[in-house]
């Protein structure tokens, strides 16, 4: 992907709107370091169909939601990253929580074997998220991950404290590890405070894809993401 910040657009819409929006975006890519598919896309259309019509409008990376995809069974997990690999997507975002260390060890070798880049969410952006969940089950998916050479992950763009203490265990972990933040935009996270405690690429759909005028909105929410990045510490 781009060198950060870039904005990663979330295309959450029925395939031929995310086709479109993806074309009347193609003057502003400059900005866009990747496309995330939804599973909400994927059952509509299959992943087949949506990485062929994405692939017609664009080069940029396609990433993977399965939304939540790597929470099952290793060989389930290896199966999921395989079908995707198949199709053409660039990453997958991987989802442990619900199932161990053993799905993510295999999500992780199965996305090396396939040439798909592994994203593993650390932590999700709503409110009650970790509900059932130890309290710190982000720290120990951190580690593991980091472990396993994983370059990329998810935190939440709209919990400006998280970001910063997930932003320190990468300095303390001494790797190059880049964050990708939803909860930016209709979740009420902002691109600048995000990116300034640590996002290096917003997630972000509504905000754009409801916009008038899509690649205005995009332009602006690039400013937001560079004034961020210069007043990070």
């Amino acid at each position: 992907m781009k060198k950060p910040p870039s904005i990663i657009v979330a295309l959450d819409i029925p395939l031929q709107k995310a086709s479109r929006l993806v074309r009347d975006l193609e003057k502003v890519e400059d900005k866009i370091a990747a496309y995330k598919i939804s599973s909400l896309q994927v059952m509509e259309s299959g992943l087949k169909s949506v990485v062929a019509e994405l692939r017609l409008a664009t080069k940029l990376p396609l990433i993977y939601d399965h939304q939540k995809g790597a929470t099952d069974i290793p060989e389930i997990v290896e199966q999921q990253v395989k079908s995707a690999s198949d199709y053409g997507v660039n990453a997958f975002i991987g989802v442990p929580q619900g199932a161990g260390s053993k799905s993510l060890e295999s999500f992780v070798s199965a996305c090396q074997r396939n040439k798909v880049e592994p994203i593993v969410l650390i932590e999700m952006s709503h409110s009650e998220s970790d509900k059932y969940l130890h309290t710190d089950y982000a720290w120990r998916v951190f580690q593991d991950a980091v472990g396993l050479g994983v370059r990329h992950i998810v935190a939440p763009g709209n919990k400006v404290e998280r970001l910063k203490l997930i932003r320190e265990w990468i300095k303390q972990s001494g790797k190059e590890i880049s964050i990708l933040s939803p909860g930016i935009g209709a979740q009420g996270g902002k691109a600048k405070e995000a990116v300034q405690a640590g996002t290096d690429y917003p997630i972000i759909g509504r905000q754009i894809y409801e916009s008038e005028n899509p690649a205005k909105e995009v332009e602006k929410i690039y400013k937001e993401c560079l004034e961020g990045f210069k007043k990070r510490k």
